[in-house]
């Protein structure tokens, strides 16, 4: 089965920003976006990632050093191509253990969700969602994927 992936709306911001999580210049992000599309693999969003993507790629301040929301052109011709966007049309259902997510990020339940109902490979900037969805039980419990930009480079 073709990997699929999740991407967390912070990743899509590093890489509109050519930036990674500390600020520095990175083309990870970017890089893993650009990879994921070109080779058979998926994003996975349901309506609810898709349109806290868009909202965060059209704010002025995310603008990469091209002019526009260069990165939304790029999801948008995605969409196109059949097979590389999942789920858009859909809302992940909840599931029984999401209220042992630590506070800190509850406001991520959206994406544990989606990890939890499609089984997709989540990829977030977040250490700290990354930390909580291991030390809540949540990831060994629905034997959940959840790696950082880096590491998800390092799967395709």
């Amino acid at each position: 089965m073709t990997p699929r992936f999740i991407l967390d709306e912070n990743v899509a911001i590093l890489a509109q920003r050519g930036q990674d999580e500390h600020g520095n210049p990175s083309a990870v992000c970017a890089d893993l976006i650009q990879q994921i599309i070109e080779i058979c693999h998926t994003i996975v969003v349901d309506d609810v990632l898709w349109d806290k993507i868009i909202e965060q790629l059209t704010r002025p301040g995310y603008y990469h050093l091209q002019p526009g929301p260069f990165l939304v052109r790029i999801l948008s011709h995605a969409l196109t191509i059949d097979g590389k966007v999942y789920g858009l049309g859909n809302t992940a259902p909840p599931f029984d253990e999401e209220g042992s997510i630590p506070v800190g990020s509850q406001d991520d339940t959206f994406l544990v969700r989606l990890a939890v109902a499609t089984g997709a490979i989540l990829v977030t900037a977040d250490g700290a969602l990354r930390d909580d969805l291991v030390s809540c039980g949540v990831q060994s419990a629905h034997g959940l994927t959840v790696v950082s930009p880096e590491d998800a480079l390092g799967l395709l």
